[in-house]
């Protein structure tokens, strides 16, 4: 068999190692691997994802037929690197760099004269003070080339923000703060795939979202959305708008955004397919893709024009929760949570009696989610609270025994 290159050891990254061991040597790059990839792989690299140069050499000594990433912004980089030095199938560096950098993307969208919320990328404090006051109100500040909302916060003052920069700044590679006026409105999540510069969106959903200060990641994300057929079309339009002006040659896409009054902003978009399964399940669930294979193949060279996209097949969704912070002291139902039919990939094994979290529920990352799927929304709505009441968790935390915290 031929040797294929995986960029990124996370959760997400499992689905997608597990399917091209089926047909490929997968061979896999990041700084851990876990105990459920060895089984998958032939062999690996334990090393920063984004040292595009050591990764180049390891792909050019071991001759790989292809390299890719999913469900991780981090990696986008290195994989178009690597392709493009060796002559492969990818994205070329300049749309890499283009679809992981907040201030780029808002260069272009620009150029391609796409509405945007007041912004500026700083490089110090004292540029974005001043920047705060020119506009006044809220603003929400990101570091341009993080993942997993890691460093984002919300400044509801020049106090917040003198307090709040650091850590932004802290996640940014160059340092670099994109500050832009905080928007509230409405959030959808799109997917899409392109195939050879063609573009075709896959499914759109809602975006909810944890009621926690300063924690920005969704609690779950539902598709199909439950917007009208007019505003539904006018994010997948403008989501089409950006794909194509960005110029991306292939792969699959995610893409967020958000409503201020009837405007609708792009927050990111993203050169892979969404985090928490989105990708490797949700997809799959809510059009009938084949996301690993469709990966695959675009790796390989073997995918030539786009794929059957299907109507919407079911309402699917993810739900995430986070541990509070302190000692887990007891466990129960996940099980049988998981033996429920319309329970599906999950990060359930994770919790167990004696684990501690000290990461607090600030971004993306510390979360755990399930995928489930149902009829209707109504249904959906019915099996996730049969999920919340059975899986019961119990924290020892500073202020007391905790539960999950789901909302």
């Amino acid at each position: 068999m031929q040797n294929i290159l995986i960029i990124g050891a996370g959760d997400f990254q499992l689905p997608l190692v597990q399917r091209a061991s089926l047909s490929y040597n997968v061979l896999l790059a990041a700084p851990v691997i876990s105990d459920a990839f060895k089984p998958y792989i032939t062999d690996s690299l334990l090393i920063d994802v984004r040292d595009e140069e050591a990764i180049l050499a390891y792909a050019r000594e071991h001759s790989i037929c292809g390299v890719i990433t999913d469900q991780t912004d981090i990696a986008v980089r290195s994989v178009a690197y690597v392709a493009e030095n060796l002559g492969l199938p990818g994205i070329g560096s300049e749309a890499g760099r283009l679809f992981t950098d907040k201030s780029l993307m808002r260069d272009r969208m620009a150029e391609l004269g796409i509405k945007l919320l007041p912004h500026r990328t700083v490089t110090s404090m004292e540029e974005g003070l001043n920047f705060y006051r020119e506009i006044g109100g809220n603003v929400i500040i990101k570091p341009l080339d993080t993942q997993g909302s890691r460093g984002v916060q919300i400044c509801r003052s020049e106090s917040e923000l003198r307090s709040k920069y650091a850590e932004a700044a802290r996640w940014s590679s160059g340092h670099q703060v994109l500050i832009e006026r905080y928007a509230t409105g409405r959030e959808f999540v799109v997917e899409g795939i392109a195939v050879d510069y063609e573009f075709q969106n896959a499914c759109i959903g809602d975006t909810l979202y944890f009621d926690l200060p300063d924690a920005f990641a969704a609690k779950s994300r539902i598709f199909p959305t439950t917007a009208d057929d007019e505003l539904r079309q006018r994010v997948l339009d403008l989501n089409t708008k950006i794909i194509t002006g960005f110029g991306l040659k292939q792969g699959l896409t995610h893409s967020e955004f958000i409503m201020d009054g009837d405007d609708i902003y792009l927050i990111e978009t993203a050169a892979r397919g969404g985090g928490v399964f989105i990708s490797s399940d949700l997809i799959h669930y809510s059009c009938g893709l084949d996301t690993e294979g469709f990966l695959l193949d675009i790796a390989t060279g073997r995918q030539k024009g786009l794929p059957e996209i299907k109507p919407q097949q079911c309402v699917c969704g993810y739900l995430a929760f986070y541990i509070p912070t302190g000692r887990v002291i007891s466990v129960s139902g996940v099980s049988e949570v998981q033996n429920l039919p319309y329970v599906h990939r999950n990060q359930l094994d994770k919790l167990k009696a004696g684990i501690e979290n000290k990461e607090g529920h600030t971004d993306k990352t510390s979360r755990l989610a399930l995928i489930i799927s149902a009829p209707d929304r109504e249904t959906f709505a019915e099996r996730a609270a049969q999920v919340r009441e059975m899986l019961q968790v119990e924290t020892e935390t500073a202020d007391g025994i905790k539960p999950l915290i789901w909302e």
